[in-house]
């Protein structure tokens, strides 16, 4: 998501862009994300075909590739727009609609805390935002982003919006410590990363899909709770809390890791289907490959 400002390389200017955002009305905002979206999707070319070849190959019935492929990094700008008005988020109150809030508090009433599972779909930093809004300690595991400025950046306005962020390489200890005090950790699922992974099927093809969520779910018996926030075409946005997901727990670990992990990828390829729109086509899914026999 953060790609567009890379070379942003002074925090001051990064701060003045924040800034300048937020004081602009969200319609505002929105076009000029569809017009920032609009401008990689013509100057990264390496992204813009990544994104085209992969929806070919996953949804080969898409008719216009090209215009799904725009919308997919005019929905990364919006996301952009968003994020830097999370100075204030009194907005969040209107724009975003919450479905499923039972099946949180149902969820935290066991006292383990709760793993919420996403993927990089509509306007994931729009997650712990409102999960702040309505009352929710949120705590998002996160790689750290190379440039310092736009790091700074990021992870201020996540403490802005009311939640923080945890490093992925340093914090597992943290993570357990915040399931003991009940709150919510939540954990992105759905790259190919180096972190522990296993593969599973992803449109029809072998992906090689992070463990962590359902092994931190295993060894403390923390809930997993899918959520899913989905832009609406006005540009509000459904907060959807999914069921606790059902994790199979038997003595062959592994394969329990695998069956779990195959779940969650099942229920996010089941949004993508249905809004494909929104998720981030651009990120080399299937980058790693299965070990040949």
């Amino acid at each position: 998501m953060w790609r567009p400002l890379k070379h942003c390389g002074y925090w001051t200017l990064a701060k003045l862009m924040s800034g300048f955002a937020s004081r602009l009305p969200l319609s505002a905002s929105w076009k000029i994300g569809d017009y920032i979206g609009e401008l990689v999707f013509h100057q990264a070319s390496v992204s813009r075909n990544r994104a085209k070849r992969q929806i070919i190959q996953a949804l080969p019935s898409v008719s216009n590739v090209e215009h799904l492929a725009l919308k997919c990094f005019q929905n990364l700008g919006k996301n952009l727009m968003e994020f830097l008005h999370f100075q204030q988020t009194e907005w969040v109150d209107t724009a975003v609609r919450l479905e499923g809030q039972r099946n949180l508090d149902q969820a935290l009433s066991l006292e383990r805390g709760v793993i919420v599972l996403m993927g990089h779909f509509g306007n994931w930093e729009l997650v712990g935002a409102t999960f702040a809004r309505h009352g929710y300690k949120l705590n998002a595991i996160a790689r750290p982003i190379r440039s310092k400025t736009i790091n700074n950046l990021v992870v201020g306005n996540r403490r802005q919006a009311g939640y923080d962020s945890l490093d992925r390489e340093k914090s597992l200890r943290k993570a357990f410590r915040c399931l003991k005090q009940n709150e919510l950790l939540a954990i992105l699922a759905d790259v190919d990363t180096k972190t522990s992974g296993v593969f599973v099927n992803f449109f029809g093809r072998s992906a090689h899909t992070p463990v962590g969520p359902v092994a931190i779910a295993r060894k403390t018996d923390a809930p997993l709770l899918p959520v899913f926030m989905v832009r609406q075409p006005d540009n509000t946005h459904h907060m959807i809390i999914e069921p606790t997901l059902d994790l199979q727990k038997t003595e062959h670990k592994q394969h329990d890791l695998i069956e779990n992990t195959q779940r969650f990828t099942c229920l996010i390829e089941r949004y993508i289907r249905q809004y494909p729109e929104q998720w981030i086509w651009m990120h080399d899914r299937w980058k790693t490959r299965p070990v040949s026999n």
